[in-house]
């Protein structure tokens, strides 16, 4: 029996309470947002969404307001997914309503931050939401303890969402992947095996492109839990890369992925 997943902006104490149990289940209570703090958020420019089956939570976002200049935007800072409800499509769906209401408040652009080594959610911010990212900020929350965090500096992209933007819309309908004209573009350092893991190599020298690709491992996490010399060594390795790529100029538009244990992230200029 297929069940019906729902979708509530929150703005009770009761239902803003229950984000904080997800919280904590899925990071650590070192990590979750306060209750006085979404709640706060809730009624002041930001929005707490949560997802529902048979009126159990299953998943929730949380967003805030910020701004640059004269620019608003909505920082979507929390985004989480019951472990037994995910390949569902949850995460998407959540950042579609998210946009929605953004859009319907107001906001024209959305931000938030993701760990570079995490190839999934690479796939769906760049790939199915059409979001793109030109910054990279070392050990952007310092030294995290939580069981998805801890044990490597907290590196995270700097992600922007334009939301009316053509390349979102043509995302979000499916109709923007460029994997053929991706798988073109040259390599920015090779990788290998090391034993059932890849490993990255040294960096290729650079010629002139209208686009690179920096591999990426698939499976973080398990090399975290099994090698963590060699989790530290993709976080050095894309780091580096990014950090070089972005100051000539270059974005992350996409994830070209290539098999079990490699994915790439393409580099384009926009």
């Amino acid at each position: 029996m297929k069940h019906e997943i729902n979708y509530k902006v929150l703005t009770s104490v009761s239902e803003i309470e229950e984000t904080l149990t997800m919280q904590k289940r899925i990071w650590s209570a070192s990590v979750a947002a306060s209750l006085p703090e979404m709640m706060a958020t809730s009624h002041n420019g930001g929005v707490v969404i949560g997802a529902f089956m048979d009126k159990i939570m299953i998943g929730f976002c949380y967003g805030f307001p910020g701004y640059k200049g004269t620019e608003a935007y909505l920082c979507s800072h929390m985004l989480a997914v019951d472990p037994n409800y995910r390949n569902l499509g949850l995460g998407r769906e959540l950042k579609l309503k998210q946009r929605d209401w953004a859009i319907n408040y107001g906001y024209r652009k959305m931000v938030w931050t993701f760990d570079p080594l995490e190839a999934r959610n690479a796939y769906l911010n760049l790939c199915k939401l059409g979001a793109y990212t030109k910054t990279y900020l070392p050990s952007y929350y310092g030294e995290m303890e939580d069981q998805l965090n801890q044990g490597l500096p907290s590196d995270r992209f700097w992600v922007e969402w334009e939301l009316l933007s053509e390349g979102v819309t043509k995302a979000i309908d499916g109709s923007s992947l460029r994997s053929t004209q991706w798988q073109s573009y040259p390599l920015l350092s090779e990788w290998s095996l090391q034993g059932e893991y890849p490993r990255p190599e040294a960096l290729k020298e650079i010629q002139a492109a209208s686009g690179f690709l920096v591999p990426v491992p698939c499976s973080i996490q398990e090399i975290k839990a099994n090698n963590p010399d060699l989790a530290r060594e993709w976080r050095l390795a894309v780091r580096s890369q990014m950090i070089l790529m972005f100051a000539k100029g270059y974005s992350a538009v996409g994830l070209l992925r290539q098999d079990a244990s490699i994915s790439y992230y393409v580099l384009e200029k926009i």
